[in-house]
């Protein structure tokens, strides 16, 4: 629940569940019925007992296609409300943007490395700026450091 409500605040797309308020987290949902694809995959448990031993802890494989190839991903990223759409078309340098985007994702700015390679990024973007900044927000989003802070 936690990594989706991560993946929401860094995109700046809420999670819309059936039956809650749109705006609701993830780690709200109380009812362990709601069906979600996310939730199963990533170990939320059914709420059969107490014990935090029902959570599953263990990475998989489809856990980490979900990260990468889901619709959902993309709808986040690409929604035409969300952070990158923002930061696209808001009157910030390439370098700007570049720190945002690890703001709010990693919680910290790009290093002079990381920098350095994501301007080149902008550079070979062909122009179109927002699929730029959506091509580095969905990196940052599938980084082990966000993985593992969130």
């Amino acid at each position: 629940e936690v990594l989706l409500d991560a993946i929401c605040q860094a995109t700046g797309v809420p999670e819309q569940f059936n039956g809650w308020p749109t705006g609701s987290r993830a780690i709200e949902i109380w009812d362990n019925r709601l069906p979600s694809y996310f939730f199963v995959i990533f170990g939320r448990p059914q709420r059969n007992s107490v014990c935090e031993c029902e959570r599953g802890n263990e990475p998989s494989i489809s856990q980490a296609l979900h990260l990468m190839n889901s619709p959902e991903s993309f709808q986040k990223i690409r929604h035409r409300d969300g952070r990158a759409a923002g930061l696209a078309s808001e009157k910030l340098s390439d370098e700007q943007v570049i720190n945002e985007l690890f703001l709010a994702t990693l919680s910290r700015v790009a290093t002079d490395g990381e920098r350095k390679l994501l301007l080149a990024a902008f550079r070979e973007s062909s122009g179109n700026r927002r699929e730029a900044v959506e091509d580095i927000l969905w990196t940052l989003l599938n980084t082990k450091e966000f993985l593992y802070n969130h």
